[in-house]
């Protein structure tokens, strides 16, 4: 085909064609792109977002996909990966430079071998930098938002922007980048002297919280749901009989009732059979609707998932 010669043609990246996205994801389910690029630098990536307006291509942007389920019918037109095209990582005292395809994990590994903390609470936190940013990730009581001095962003024409933390409109579990058309290049994040043994008994413990409480063993893409303003979801969802719950190949987990994890080979209408279920069970019983964390990537069918009122 003409349009898979011209963008293959088009930049130093990689280009696939109905590729997989189960190969993407961290819950290893996903049907076909129609087009995966992995572009190798920001003139690839501008390239890419001119030959997706000129092909009139929709555009779906992810970094390490460990918060996404992607439709088991696979994502039309373009999707641009932000990965190892993105990885460059530099420290001035206690600033630190990071583009977005950069691992959260080596990026606080990285600092904390210079004895640079604050960011103990991401310790165990999976993905890349850009949809930690985009999903403003952290615990309940610490979000990577506080740490943002600024960061470059594009927009779908090619324009590149600084954005400094107020632009983002951080709230939780959000930043303006899940609505606009934009996507994160690099940050700088500011970061505090502490001694390395300090940082490494955070590690440990929040490593360990992690490790006992989440089921991390199977393919999953971390909480399922927002926590509501007074409790938690994991905590509604066990206390309305979820835990357990099965649909083909996703399953509840035993371990937190806030996480779905894929036994072998759950599809994505497996999982969203299991979200939809859950959501039910909780609002009979508790007159809650919770809202999802994960994002749902794709064309789904027979959604009908509950959803609050704005």
């Amino acid at each position: 085909m003409k349009i898979q010669e011209n963008i293959k043609e088009l930049i130093k990246g990689r280009v696939y064609f109905n590729e997989p996205m189960a190969k993407h994801t961290s819950f290893k389910i996903g049907g076909p792109a129609e087009i995966l690029a992995i572009p190798s630098d920001v003139e690839d990536l501008k390239k890419l977002l001119e030959f997706a307006k000129k092909e009139k291509l929709p555009i779906t942007v992810i970094g390490n996909g460990t918060n996404i389920l992607v439709s088991d019918d696979g994502i039309e037109g373009l999707v641009i990966k932000m990965a190892e095209g993105f990885s460059k990582v530099e420290f001035d005292n206690t600033l630190s430079f990071a583009e977005a395809g950069v691992p959260l994990q080596k990026l606080i590994e990285e600092a904390s071998r210079r004895n640079l903390g604050g960011f103990e609470f991401a310790f165990g936190i999976p993905g890349a930098l850009g949809g930690a940013i985009a999903m403003n990730a952290g615990t309940n009581s610490h979000y990577i938002s506080t740490r943002i001095e600024y960061a470059d962003v594009i927009d779908y024409n090619g324009k590149i922007y600084r954005f400094r933390h107020d632009d983002f409109h951080f709230d939780y579990r959000y930043s303006i980048l899940q609505e606009e058309p934009l996507i994160l290049l690099n940050a700088v994040l500011t970061f505090e002297q502490k001694p390395f043994e300090e940082i490494l008994r955070e590690k440990e413990k929040n490593i360990r919280g992690r490790l006992e409480k989440q089921p991390y063993n199977l393919p999953c893409a971390g909480s399922v749901f927002k926590n509501p303003p007074t409790t938690y979801a994991g905590r509604v969802l066990e206390e309305s009989g979820c835990k357990g719950l099965r649909f083909g190949d996703a399953l509840i987990s035993e371990k937190h009732a806030n996480f779905i994890v894929n036994l072998g080979n759950a599809t994505a209408q497996d999982v969203v059979n299991l979200i939809r279920e859950a959501q039910l069970r909780v609002y009979k019983q508790k007159d809650l609707i919770l809202e999802l964390e994960i994002r749902l990537v794709g064309k789904f069918k027979n959604l009908n998932l509950l959803e609050r009122k704005k």
